[in-house]
């Protein structure tokens, strides 16, 4: 009996460690790991940057087409200080604002793949806000327009889940 038991709770273990596995070639890959971004000690440097974004983002909805897309361009180029945590946030609404701005362009969603894809690529952990939801979404977006199902999916699947996070946030 006992080795039944053990036989059973192994299976258990290697039921959990296999939803932690990458899914086949093809198929849509939903796995999430997500962090909280801790305010960070507010710098002279770290200030300017987030001036410089939101300049940037202000400039950038008064413009349309290729001209918006250049300015946005420029916010993405700005150098990050080191030790500013919520440029993550920051760097990742401004991928996803430059990403809904390409999309509208001939082609477009070639280029937020290969801008967005490695932001929010599915080895690496996301922070917890919806900023990451949005670039995930649009992702997911530029995916369903070259007809990658299993990016477009995946890309969305990780949105609700993200989603879902933030809004058990919430609640506590």
């Amino acid at each position: 009996m006992k080795r039944w038991c053990l036989a059973l709770a192994a299976c258990g273990v290697l039921a959990v460690a296999a939803c932690d596995e990458a899914p086949a070639s093809g198929e849509p890959d939903a796995r999430l790991r997500t962090h909280a971004v801790e305010p960070s000690t507010p710098t002279p440097a770290g200030l300017a940057y987030v001036e410089s974004v939101a300049a940037v983002q202000t400039e950038a909805e008064a413009l349309q087409g290729p001209a918006r897309v250049r300015a946005l361009q420029q916010g993405m180029a700005l150098p990050v200080p080191a030790g500013l945590a919520e440029a993550e946030i920051l760097r990742l609404d401004l991928a996803a604002t430059l990403g809904e701005a390409l999309l509208e362009q001939p082609d477009g969603a070639y280029t937020v793949i290969d801008l967005l894809r490695p932001m929010v690529d599915v080895e690496d952990s996301l922070p917890l806000d919806r900023a990451s939801a949005r670039a995930l979404i649009t992702l997911g977006d530029a995916a369903a327009q070259v007809e990658d199902d299993a990016l477009a999916a995946g890309s969305y699947a990780r949105a609700i889940r993200l989603m879902s996070l933030l809004r058990q946030e919430l609640v506590r």
